[in-house]
């Protein structure tokens, strides 16, 4: 018989916790998973910034071919080469990036944009600007990397004007609308064929060699980080002769011409006298 007030002992079996080896093992066991799946994630994460590049240097090259080439095609000048209206002017320059230049020429094509004016050729320019010199709203599509830092290749379309009211634009047209495209680029190199020396120069003044060059050569650059720019000079990569898009376009009006256009009507002989009489 169980005495007064002596407590009666439990016998269910013993609990027992875990021991401090057992703790160690399922806390690496888990930081080794984490790291498994921290792998995982930063591995795909990569390959998706690497694809998201990819496709934006992509449609970045598909839009300065298209855009370009098609301009390109239809270059205009007067057969004289002497209304400066028609001038095709390519300047050479250095950017930020490597060479900037700007290329100024007449085209036969239609403008853009809900504002285009029909059946009025177009002035297009060319040129590689800092971000700063852009418009707010231009520079406002055109998408920020701050990894890789570029300028911006801008397009300039606008309505072509002739000093004389019998042709092209009437004196009281709004020729206000002007359309622009901006795309992120880290430099644009062009040449022109030289029908004469048989050979590629970095300028051309239609007005000054009364011709429109044989070709033109474009060398367009997408920006790169400087580890990317690392990694292309590590393998002996020449990103200036090389370049992430170049192409060649031929210009009819000025193909196999090795010397200024036929002049039936004495217009190059008039102007080159009175070009005499101004420097004398």
């Amino acid at each position: 018989m169980t005495p007064i007030g002596r407590q009666i002992h439990n016998n269910s079996p013993r609990q027992r916790g875990f021991t401090l080896l057992e703790v160690l093992i399922a806390i690496l066991v888990l930081a080794v998973l984490v790291g498994i799946v921290f792998t995982g994630f930063t591995s795909v994460t990569n390959s998706m910034v690497m694809a998201q590049s990819a496709a934006e240097m992509l449609r970045s090259r598909q839009t300065a071919w298209r855009t370009l080439s098609s301009s390109v095609q239809g270059v205009y000048a007067d057969s004289a080469c002497l209304q400066p209206e028609y001038q095709l002017l390519g300047t050479s320059a250095d950017g930020a990036f490597g060479p900037a230049d700007t290329l100024r020429f007449a085209t036969s094509l239609p403008m853009r944009g809900a504002n285009a004016l029909p059946g009025i050729t177009k002035v297009v320019t060319c040129s590689v600007v800092d971000r700063s010199e852009g418009g707010e709203d231009l520079m406002n599509s055109v998408p920020v990397d701050e990894e890789r830092p570029s300028a911006i290749l801008l397009i300039q379309e606008e309505p072509l004007i002739l000093e004389s009211d019998d042709f092209g634009v009437p004196s009281d047209t709004d020729t206000s609308s002007v359309y622009e495209q901006g795309i992120p680029v880290a430099s644009m190199d062009i040449l022109y064929f030289d029908g004469t020396l048989n050979e590629w120069v970095e300028e051309w003044d239609s007005l000054s060699q009364r011709r429109l060059p044989g070709g033109i050569w474009f060398k367009i650059n997408f920006p790169r980080s400087e580890e990317e720019r690392q990694q292309a000079f590590a393998e002996g990569i020449d990103l200036q002769e090389s370049a992430d898009l170049e192409f060649m376009m031929s210009l009819p009006l000025g193909r196999e011409v090795e010397f200024p256009f036929p002049d039936f009507n004495n217009l190059r002989l008039d102007a080159d006298e009175e070009e005499l009489e101004k420097e004398t």
